[in-house]
């Protein structure tokens, strides 16, 4: 095999690595990277607290009322777990909390609002 053959092969090997490697990045890498949103849970327990206080401060709610609410407030735990460990798939996303996130997250979607509408806060 001569020098020309030779360079020619070379030339021809590293084109298509790249049409390969261009080919991965273009179709294949994005479709791998996860999808990230953020969800504020403190931000939700805090209204379901507020919601609750308002019920139990009440100056004109009967002791059904109370009774309601305080078990209404027992029960939002697992309601509020039951909706987080469904919400990745209903998403196709990984859900990080808000406090994980560290300063702006402009370009991350945030389900807290889509969160307190389920929940009815």
């Amino acid at each position: 095999m001569n020098l020309k053959a030779s360079a020619l092969l070379i030339v021809a090997n590293v084109l298509l690595s790249a049409l390969i490697v261009l080919a991965y990045a273009l179709w294949f890498a994005p479709a791998a990277a996860p999808r990230l949103a953020v969800l504020d849970v403190g931000e939700l327990y805090r209204l379901k607290e507020t919601q609750v206080a308002k019920v139990l401060v009440k100056l004109d709610a009967t002791h059904e009322d109370r009774a309601l609410a305080l078990q209404r407030a027992s029960a939002f735990g697992l309601e509020m777990t039951n909706l987080i460990q469904s919400l990745p798939e209903e998403c196709h996303c990984l859900i990080l909390a808000r406090g994980a996130v560290v300063g702006p997250a402009p370009l991350l979607p945030d389900l807290t609002p889509e969160v307190r509408r389920r929940l009815g806060l």
